[in-house]
């Protein structure tokens, strides 16, 4: 059971009590939903940390952390999920990174960046976010496969660029080229010359955000642009 006292297991948020929950069910070995509350109870009697802990359970089936042993007829029977024990090993980031991938990025990017996370190919996450971003850039503006990176960027938003925004005044027109031409010199460019390791997971999912608010930008300029 937690090596902590009531009044503090009882004042941590649910998502830390729940990462200390889950360090304590695969140090122990513990299979049985039902036998673990149990001991909470006995060891918190008389305080609100047996509550909280049950809280903390809950939580950790939500988020798929923890689930129901297959084959189990009792629904006490749990296991610590893949994705349990990625953030059990690799710390909390590792959880919250991913939790700001569901449902919150662009559909356009989401299929292939969101498989990446979930089995810890960070680089290969952001550099897919980019290349759907870059490849959205090259068909709308009309481009060949022969206009490529950074060049595309500065063509597609320069001042006579077929995705230039003619209604925008120049600073924000020079702003949209420069931040499509920065975003791809920064979090493309690398990954297709070298090794890019991110060891910090919240580095790449805020890398994959952006290549998500550059794709919403690229749905604004497609709806002002003329209809085929």
């Amino acid at each position: 059971m937690l090596s902590l006292p009531a009044d503090r297991v009882a004042a941590l948020p649910v998502d830390q009590l729940g990462f200390a929950v889950l360090q304590d069910l695969i140090s122990t070995n513990q299979w049985n939903e039902y036998n673990y509350l149990l001991g909470a109870s006995r060891a918190y009697q008389g305080s609100e940390a047996a509550e909280a802990i049950a809280e903390a359970m809950a939580w950790l089936r939500a988020k798929a952390l923890i689930a129901r042993t297959p084959g189990q007829t009792s629904d006490a029977a749990i296991f610590v999920t893949r994705t349990g024990r990625r953030v059990a090993t690799e710390g909390p980031q590792t959880f919250y990174a991913n939790e700001r991938l569901q449902g919150g990025i662009h559909q356009a990017i989401e299929e292939q960046v969101r498989p990446q996370f979930l089995i810890g190919q960070y680089e290969l996450g952001v550099f897919a976010a980019m290349r759907a971003v870059e490849v959205r850039v090259r068909e709308l503006g009309g481009f060949g496969d022969e206009t490529v990176g950074v060049d595309l960027m500065n063509k597609a938003f320069g001042p006579t660029g077929p995705l230039t925004d003619r209604g925008a005044v120049k600073g924000e027109q020079d702003g949209t080229r420069a931040l499509f031409a920065g975003a791809y010199a920064v979090l493309r460019n690398p990954a297709g010359h070298r090794e890019v390791n991110y060891d910090n997971v919240a580095e790449a999912a805020e890398a994959v955000q952006t290549a998500s608010l550059l794709m919403r930008i690229l749905d604004r300029t497609e709806a002002r642009l003329p209809k085929p």
